[in-house]
């Protein structure tokens, strides 16, 4: 008796009471995870690297914190991710608006790797709620406010992950207007999701192109990877579901990817109108040239410079920005040898205007060959979707 008593007043004294918090909260489903399970039991070198694809979730958050241009102010020690099968949850807390650019980054990039090392993609939610959360226990209505959104037949549907009313409501008016430039869509259906192709092919894809140094080549092979990638893994999820008996349940998930096939070519075709403005408005690429040069000059030099146009300040601008930065690299790194010399001499401060002037002009010529070839490649990594296989 006296026993029991004691063990009572152990329990009493070191439980705390539960209580809730308000946290940023993501529920995310893998898409024909069971496919790879299954697989597992003829093969069982896979369940290695089942348990390796799940548990690189703290690589890929460090990677959501270096990817971004500039480092997001959040200490990855308050996240808490947790994989149970095909589902894996994303929780933190919301200090401030970085906090909700890196969860989405964070979850962008565990989107890149299903599709690029797996070929399987990731449906599901962001909200802003309730939550209770210990080493052992997660439960609270904004995980089921996740789960349902993500199981509603009429919301997510296909591979995308939306995001909540709840959420949108904690940024201002300003943060969300530059979120929807960036890395939130919303389409007729009138939900917000991850932009994550879009925002990916920047991050990843002409981010990388920007890192390349003497690689004499341009032939834009990384864009053209990435989307022939994305469009390889729909049309591999095409063919699995074709081996499901019942028609209509065949139909229906054929049906999704459709849907992922057109928000795939709708991203390519908006890449394609950034170049098409860049194309026309050609002035702006000497200004462009002058802008980059004397950025990397600033920081060779260890000074402080603050471009004219750049993709933090002009938003609305981000995807031609972006795409004219990159080629602007790469003409750079496949100049003659005299052009990098000036350039060279400029960076590190001896400046010559008026043969950095006649450089500019040169490079700037070759702009447009170089743009027609990534619209080039961008127009073959497009789907045919009357090829998909609705009829069946």
């Amino acid at each position: 008796m006296v026993s029991r008593l004691f063990f009572r007043y152990i329990i009493c004294t070191t439980m705390k009471e539960a209580t809730y918090s308000k946290k940023l909260f993501a529920f995310l489903d893998i898409l024909g995870f069971g496919r790879i399970v299954d697989e597992s039991k003829r093969n069982p070198e896979l369940i290695s690297k089942i348990a390796k694809m799940l548990s690189r979730s703290e690589q890929i958050a460090q990677s959501a914190l270096t990817t971004k241009l500039t480092v997001l102010r959040v200490d990855l020690n308050n996240y808490v991710q947790r994989s149970f099968s095909d589902t894996s949850v994303i929780c933190g807390p919301y200090d401030s608006h970085h906090d909700f650019s890196f969860i989405s980054t964070w979850i962008m990039m565990y989107q890149y790797l299903m599709w690029k090392e797996w070929r399987v993609f990731i449906r599901g939610a962001v909200v802003y709620g309730d939550l209770y959360l210990d080493k052992n226990i997660i439960f609270g209505p904004a995980l089921i406010d996740a789960y349902r959104l993500e199981k509603c037949k009429t919301k997510a549907v296909w591979p995308r992950v939306l995001v909540d009313q709840s959420m949108l409501n904690k940024t201002g008016e300003e943060e969300r207007t530059r979120d929807f430039y960036e890395f939130l869509r919303q389409d007729g259906d009138n939900l917000v999701y991850l932009d994550y192709l879009r925002e990916l092919f920047h991050l990843v894809v002409l981010g990388e192109n920007k890192r390349i140094v003497g690689e004499r080549q341009q032939d834009f092979g990384l864009p053209a990877k990435f989307f022939e990638e994305h469009k390889q893994a729909i049309l591999i999820q095409v063919y699995n579901s074709m081996k499901e008996e019942n028609q209509d349940e065949r139909r229906e998930i054929i049906g999704k990817y459709v849907k992922l096939s057109e928000y795939h070519n709708s991203t390519i075709e908006r890449l394609r109108q950034a170049i098409k403005d860049l194309m026309n408005n050609s002035d702006l690429i000497p200004e462009l040239f002058d802008d980059q040069i004397k950025s990397e000059k600033a920081k060779k030099l260890g000074l402080q410079y603050q471009p004219k146009y750049s993709a933090e300040e002009h938003p609305e601008q981000s995807d031609m920005l972006n795409i004219l930065g990159t080629v602007i690299n790469r003409l750079i790194e496949n100049a003659p040898p005299s052009i990098l010399e000036t350039l060279g001499i400029v960076i590190i401060g001896q400046t010559d205007e008026v043969e950095l002037g006649r450089t500019i002009r040169a490079l700037s010529q070759e702009a447009p060959q170089a743009l027609s070839i990534l619209d080039k490649v961008l127009q073959e990594s497009m789907i045919n979707i009357d090829n998909l296989g609705l009829n069946v």
